[in-house]
């Protein structure tokens, strides 16, 4: 499926519903680095947008993927960049990720936008934060389930419905044409915490974009720049950031003991 619709998922990243969700994760990351250039793991990281923009800022990454198309084109797009010299680029799946890296290794994991494409949620994040360095980063972001209702009443005026999807955990997602899993910050928060992390950060992305129902209008520069003042701004704001149409969680993994105490 997803070697299948690369032309596609490349189409819809010139969006500005896209552009957004490049630009604000970005910035959340950016609240919580120090300026030293770390080690990033980009796990299903696709054709590398995230990965390059990283790289690009002088950290090196590994981007990790199952879809050999996805990372021939996420090649391409480094060496485009210029930065194919501080990525590497693996093909694997996500349950792969431990014995790929048996010791910890990285200083911050990017899980975005695939978490809902897995069975075992606690798995995965369980095999992320094996490989995540103590005192590392973790950002998980995905559809927010609370928003899905939002989206139907106010950007397609069907009410019915919204009703229908007030309780929802799935969604058909067009771009890879499958039904997917919804969670909530608050589905993940927990988890996390059971695995020795700590939430730092919780955002929203795109609180207003996806329910206005006039996409043209959004492509128009003068309109897209102040909705993106607005998303940056809204972000990190309660009560915004819980109905936005994506959450981001960035949670930090805890330093053991014995370090702790040297």
């Amino acid at each position: 499926t997803f070697d299948s619709k690369v032309l596609f998922f490349k189409e819809n990243q010139t969006t500005p519903w896209y552009r957004l969700r490049y630009s604000i994760s970005f910035a959340n990351v950016q609240r919580h680095l120090d300026g030293r250039s770390l080690r990033f793991l980009d796990v299903g990281g696709g054709n590398g947008l995230d990965t390059i923009r990283y790289a690009a800022d002088g950290h090196t990454v590994t981007l990790l993927d199952i879809s050999s198309e996805m990372l021939k084109e996420a090649r391409r797009n480094a060496e485009a960049y210029g930065v194919a010299d501080r990525v590497t680029f693996c093909q694997a799946d996500l349950a792969d990720i431990p014995p790929l890296f048996p010791d910890p290794t990285f200083d911050v994991v990017l899980c975005h936008n695939v978490i809902e494409y897995i069975d075992d949620m606690p798995a995965m994040l369980r095999a992320m934060c094996h490989a995540l360095l103590p005192n590392g980063l973790i950002s998980i972001m995905g559809i927010n389930r609370f928003s899905e209702s939002y989206r139907q009443a106010l950007q397609r005026l069907d009410l019915n419905a919204a009703y229908s999807n007030l309780d929802t955990r799935t969604y058909f997602t067009p771009v890879f044409e499958t039904s997917i899993r919804l969670y909530a910050a608050e589905d993940l928060i927990p988890t996390l915490q059971d695995m020795g992390c700590s939430l730092v950060g919780r955002y929203g992305i795109r609180c207003v974009c996806d329910y206005i129902p006039d996409n043209e209008t959004k492509t128009v520069p003068t309109f897209f720049a102040h909705l993106e003042r607005l998303e940056h701004a809204m972000s990190d704001k309660y009560p915004y950031y819980l109905i936005a149409r994506l959450y981001q969680v960035i949670a930090r993994k805890a330093v053991s003991e014995t370090k702790e105490a040297a």
